[in-house]
């Protein structure tokens, strides 16, 4: 969708009701249980290669997104370009293709080799460069209208296990923590830094948390995505990735976490992480291989200073009940049906009786 054909008016009066209840949400002001309407999107393939195209792309995705019924509105940009920015950051080489997402592939094999990596000056450093110049072209195209968050941000864990060979890393998560040290705190002091010069780019319009949840105005912390929880033990999470969450958090006031997969083996160390303000995780086959909602239901009971985002598809939302019923601030982000008004009824169906 090109911005001339963008409905702004009706977006900026949605996007206004919307924060409110969004800002009340978040700080605990609102309603316990919050429900938004995901529309699928394809911005973070093979299109984000190109600006004019994933812009197209988004901004068709957020007027879907208008179409169903949701406490908060999907109204926030992103500057999406794969997974590996930060890994690129230190010498990782981004791979592209027409056909997906780029890729990166570890380059150091040993924590030998850790002290001699540095991270680029951004005028080297292309892919973060392409972030922010993705970020002005967004908002010029957009004329500052519409919101924009930051680019898909891997915590520490993930992304230098994108630097350092995988399988090594991960030993070395449970037998030499120390060895690894120097190579997370230097991704964490990047991610640090580079997600405030982002901010400073987009400026007013900035919109948190960031990736995989539902972005507005007013939310404190950074969204990090933790896929890495579905594999590592939770020595292993304890060891390499906890800290390293809890200084991001301090640096931005909460840390909320992303993972794909399983993780509920992470969850209880992930509670414990200082200044955890969110927790997303599939409970549904929107993901292959979801988490039990009865099981994580009783992992958060009575964490009130806790978010979890449980995704799910309107068509199994019953599966959602021992999540309402454990008391803990909810936000289900929901699958939709390709037709609003199925979804729509579905979702009234569900908060009349559950709600």
């Amino acid at each position: 969708m090109d911005f001339r054909h963008f409905p702004t008016e009706k977006y900026l009066k949605m996007r206004e009701a919307s924060n409110k209840r969004f800002s009340a949400f978040y700080d605990g002001t609102g309603p316990r249980v919050a429900v938004s309407q995901r529309p699928g999107y394809q911005f973070t393939g093979a299109i984000c290669r190109y600006a004019d195209r994933q812009l197209e792309n988004e901004l068709e995705y957020i007027a879907q997104a208008m179409r169903y019924r949701s406490d908060f509105m999907i109204s926030a940009l992103e500057p999406w370009l794969g997974v590996g920015i930060y890994a690129a950051g230190f010498g990782a080489k981004y791979i592209w293709t027409d056909t997906a997402a780029p890729q990166t592939r570890p380059f150091i094999n040993t924590p030998e080799e850790i002290g001699d990596l540095k991270l680029k000056p951004l005028s080297e450093w292309e892919e973060m460069r392409e972030v922010l110049r993705r970020i002005r072209y967004f908002r010029e195209e957009t004329h500052g209208l519409v919101g924009i968050t930051l680019t898909d941000t891997q915590s520490p864990n993930d992304t230098a296990s994108l630097i350092m060979n995988t399988a090594e890393f991960f030993a070395d998560c449970l037998e030499e923590p120390e060895a690894i040290k120097p190579l997370l705190d230097k991704v964490t002091d990047a991610i640090i830094e580079y997600s405030r010069i982002q901010m400073e780019e987009i400026g007013e319009q900035l919109c948190t948390p960031g990736h995989n949840t539902v972005c507005g105005f007013g939310a404190k912390g950074l969204m990090l995505s933790c896929d890495n929880m579905a594999v590592i033990s939770p020595a292993a999470f304890k060891n390499a990735e906890a800290d390293y969450l809890a200084r991001i958090s301090e640096a931005f006031g909460g840390v909320h976490t992303h993972s794909c997969g399983r993780f509920l083996h992470n969850v209880p160390a992930l509670l414990d992480v200082k200044g955890i303000r969110m927790i997303d995780c599939a409970v549904d086959r929107c993901d292959p291989s979801p988490n039990d909602p009865e099981k994580l239901a009783d992992l958060v009971r009575g964490r009130d200073d806790v978010i979890i985002q449980a995704r799910a598809s309107v068509h199994n939302l019953s599966s959602l009940k021992p999540l309402v019923d454990s008391g803990v601030r909810l936000h289900l982000l929901l699958s939709p049906d390709k037709d609003p008004l199925v979804s729509n009824r579905l979702v009234d169906s569900f908060k009349e009786k559950y709600l």
